[in-house]
């Protein structure tokens, strides 16, 4: 009877372990590599995008600040800091009167938003239908503006209602309290949409814990619901205020002489009117420079509500 003889051993040299590592090592090797692409890759649009569309035209545009009228397009560029102190001397009361009026309406936002979202995210059924209701404010403040000017005209659609309450239309137009309505309602929806998104991450039985042990509806308020909402009405509030000091067709239908002072509708006025592109330039600068401050203080001071 044959025996069967057992197979050797195959003795694996230095040679061939090298041969059969090599593919793992070229595996890992690839992997690598996309593991370092991939981030950067991810990141090259948007980064694309924001040099092309935002840090270049930005950058254009303190060029051409720095530049007489239009000298910069049509004669010879010669460039200083002039316009800047023409807008921090003579124009300063117009920086004045645009971040009050951004400051106020913004504040008017919180008061009608913040319950508004309550009610929208804890008590509304049909929320997402109040939601598409709310984008309308989004097509613009022109026509937002012209709706209440036309309204508040004599002969307008209230205009038996206001007769009955002995008020006059033409008393309100032109007025700084309707010049706030007006701005408070164009950017009326970001404040509901971002103090809604942040409610709608606060669990509702802490609230109803905190009944429980006997806190009343304010203390709720204070102690529960503002501060794990602050995020969004911090984002809300940034919103507003960087819209509203943008803002320029509802101060000229709605507001009087004061509050047409806004530097937003200087610029419009000396870009369009009197093509004095280096001035123009100047104040948008000075706009974005409030904006980008205001946002910078907020999220110093509110020790990051916003995740920074």
């Amino acid at each position: 009877m044959a025996r069967a003889i057992a197979p050797r051993p195959r003795i694996m040299t230095a040679t061939t372990a090298a041969e059969a590592i090599r593919p793992a090592i070229a595996q890992n090797r690839r992997k690598v590599w996309l593991g370092r692409l991939t981030g950067p890759g991810l990141v090259l649009p948007a980064t694309v995008v924001t040099v092309l569309f935002s840090l270049v035209p930005i950058g254009y545009l303190v060029l051409v600040s720095l530049t007489h009228k239009s000298d910069f397009f049509f004669g010879k560029r010669d460039y200083s800091f002039a316009n800047y102190d023409l807008v921090l001397n003579r124009y300063w009361q117009n920086v004045v009167v645009t971040v009050r009026l951004g400051f106020l309406a913004s504040v008017l936002n919180l008061v009608w938003g913040y319950p508004f979202a309550y009610i929208l995210i804890r008590r509304v059924r049909y929320r997402e239908v109040v939601r598409t209701f709310m984008a309308f404010p989004l097509f613009g403040p022109l026509y937002l503006a012209f709706g209440l000017y036309y309204i508040l005209l004599p002969g307008g659609p209230l205009a038996g209602l206001l007769d009955f309450l002995h008020i006059k239309g033409t008393d309100l137009l032109y007025s700084e309290p309707m010049t706030l309505f007006g701005m408070a309602l164009f950017t009326f929806p970001f404040m509901v949409m971002n103090v809604g998104a942040s409610l709608s991450n606060v669990d509702p039985t802490l609230e109803e814990a905190a009944k429980t042990l006997g806190a009343k509806p304010w203390q709720v308020f204070t102690r529960v619901l503002f501060p794990l909402s602050r995020s969004g009405i911090l984002a809300g509030f940034l919103m507003c205020f960087g819209w509203n000091i943008g803002v320029f067709i509802v101060p000229i239908l709605l507001g009087g002489l004061a509050q047409q002072r806004v530097l937003s509708l200087v610029l419009q006025q000396k870009a369009m009117a009197q093509f004095d592109y280096g001035l123009a330039a100047a104040m948008g600068i000075v706009l974005m420079f409030i904006a980008f401050a205001v946002t910078w203080l907020s999220l110093k001071f509110s020790r990051g509500a916003l995740g920074a």
